[in-house]
């Protein structure tokens, strides 16, 4: 049976889409029909439904999300409460730690937004705790149908080692950490506009200040920039995070283009970790050419760029930020068609029900890591004999040695100086047992025939995902930072203690936004005005035309993001 492995975190991500069985609508307007002498008789419909096609049944389609991306649709299947799918796709994932797959069910309607019937929401480092392929049954919850389907996620490791900055996600916020942010060297009073790939913000001039007390600069603060305190303080939401900068343009009065460039490369940093930045404040006439290449300063200081002849440097930008994995309600504000609007809800969709948190973290299951902790030590006898403090020091901070992750050393087993061994048990879980077949006689990697496969996998409801009961190791702020060697830390440099900022859970901070929240689950799920079909077409066309006048805006102005290749379908693109 084959495990999901530390030392390779990136992989191939298949998913597929089987079927719903028992799919419908949720009967929201009570009993029906007049009462009298039918007191003791159910006041509507109960039980599995025994129709399988019927002019109440919904029309229903799926949507596949990769860590906030909508990247595949199925096509629909007309009022049936039994559709058949079998279709899916597959994506490159960097980290399974923090991987989320979601599957989303709708009612494909006219002249109305399609509805959610449900939501199912997969973290790689839950289900891929006794294995790197599941198929399971899970119910739909989160809109307003419910049923079970059932689908099959597997997870194929690929070797490659790459450092702490390119494990995040594309899809993300970009916050600012620290009070002020400060201009040295530059002095004129401006205001900064903020741009990057999705959104758009700014820091006006009323919150920029000398610094003072002979030092040369000005500084903006950012409480006063906020407008309302930290619930409304300067967010950038980022669509592609892997090929967007942070631009910081500095405007003074009396010129129309930009007087001052700096730019940060989100690639730079490291997802959900506070770090303090230091940009080059550059003047040039090419501020184009600066913003659309990857221009370093050494490169700067080596010289020879082309069409940047008159830039120089002018001073140093300095703030602390951070970049955060995963939407949150900020993304709202810059919906600009219907696939990144039903992305957004599906989110909303999410926390609303619980079953996703505002924060995402990296996590490992307790099975995965103790394996990992084992291998490090297999083939290397000095470390099996020293103390366990010592040992640990070695294989966290300094002698982290992959090579030993899967057996002996791949030089030495190449040269005929090794041999290959299995795996030993590595005995009962200190947990219990977890769900799935008994593998404590089994070696790790012996190949399981197809029957066994088949039969370990399709259990059927017994199978729906639950609490693990093994613990799960989170990779917080901390333990993201980079050893010696400059890759990721080891699995025993973890640390569970929380991050400062408290986003991970899901309370609202107040009454206003927690009644927002609950305003848009009654619309989400057609209750309130939304159960009239009038409401729900009047609606559309709102927001239809919101999203008309944004397509119109960029175009006329220039959007902030270039043509991008449509969902993938069961028919292509």
């Amino acid at each position: 049976m084959a495990y999901v492995t530390v030392a390779m975190l990136g992989g191939i991500c298949s998913i597929v889409v089987h079927q719903i069985v028992n799919l419908e609508l949720e009967n929201i307007k009570g009993s029906e029909g007049n009462r009298k002498g039918r007191e003791y008789e159910p006041a509507k419909a109960y039980g599995e439904s025994t129709e399988e096609e019927g002019s109440t049944l919904p029309t229903s389609y799926c949507t596949i999300l990769y860590n906030d991306e909508l990247v595949y649709r199925t096509r629909a299947k007309a009022v049936s409460s039994k559709p058949i799918f079998n279709a899916g796709t597959e994506r490159f994932v960097r980290d399974w730690r923090s991987t989320i797959v979601t599957v989303t069910v709708r009612d494909s309607r006219h002249r109305e937004h399609d509805p959610i019937l449900g939501v199912v929401p997969l973290k790689l480092s839950d289900i891929l705790d006794n294995s790197s392929q599941v198929t399971r049954w899970y119910p739909l919850d989160g809109g307003i149908g419910f049923g079970r389907i059932r689908i099959s996620l597997l997870f194929r490791s690929i070797e490659t080692r790459l450092p702490p900055q390119q494990l995040g996600w594309d899809v993300g916020t970009f916050l600012f950490t620290s009070d002020r942010v400060t201009a040295k060297g530059y002095n004129h009073h401006a205001r900064i506009k903020l741009r990057t790939g999705g959104s758009s913000g700014k820091i006006g001039r009323a919150a920029c200040h000398n610094m003072g007390s002979g030092e040369s600069g000005y500084y903006w603060d950012m409480a006063k920039a906020s407008k309302g305190g930290a619930e409304n303080s300067i967010r950038l939401p980022v669509k592609y995070r892997y090929r967007s900068p942070v631009v910081f343009e500095l405007h003074v009065q009396g010129k129309r283009k930009a007087d001052a460039v700096a730019v940060l490369w989100l690639h730079t940093l490291i997802d959900n970790e506070n770090e303090d930045i230091d940009l080059p404040i550059y003047q040039t006439s090419a501020t184009a050419r600066l913003t659309q290449n990857y221009i370093t300063e050494a490169m700067v200081k080596e010289g020879g760029l082309e069409g940047l002849d008159d830039m120089k440097e002018i001073g140093r930008l300095q703030f602390s930020g951070r970049f955060k994995m995963g939407m949150d309600d900020s993304h709202e504000a810059f919906v600009s068609d219907n696939n990144s609007r039903e992305t957004f809800e599906t989110w909303e969709a999410c926390l609303a029900e619980g079953v996703r948190t505002k924060q995402v973290e990296k996590e490992m299951p307790d099975r995965v890591a103790t394996l990992h902790e084992e291998s490090l030590t297999q083939g290397r006898d000095i470390l099996k004999e020293t103390e366990p403090d010592e040992k640990q020091r070695w294989l966290a901070k300094t002698g982290t040695d992959w090579s030993g992750a899967f057996g002996d050393d791949p030089k030495n087993i190449a040269e005929g100086k090794g041999k290959r061994r299995k795996r030993a048990s590595s005995g009962p879980h200190p947990d219990g047992p977890l769900e799935g077949p008994d593998i404590s006689d089994r070696d790790y990697d012996s190949n399981i025939t197809a029957e066994e496969s088949d039969a370990s996998s399709d259990i059927g409801i017994l199978n729906s995902p639950s609490s693990p009961k093994g613990g799960r190791k989170s990779f917080g702020a901390a333990s993201m930072r980079s050893n010696a060697s400059g890759w990721t830390a080891g699995t025993n440099d973890t640390s569970n203690t929380a991050n400062t900022y408290d986003t991970s859970n899901t309370n609202y901070s107040n009454d206003k936004e927690g009644n927002k929240a609950n305003k848009r689950t009654e619309e989400r799920k057609q209750r309130g005005l939304m159960q009239w079909k009038p409401a729900r077409n009047l609606k559309f066309a709102k927001d239809e035309g919101k999203i008309g006048i944004r397509k119109l805006k960029n175009r006329l102005t220039g959007g902030l993001e270039g043509r991008q290749p449509g969902v993938e379908t069961e028919t292509g693109t």
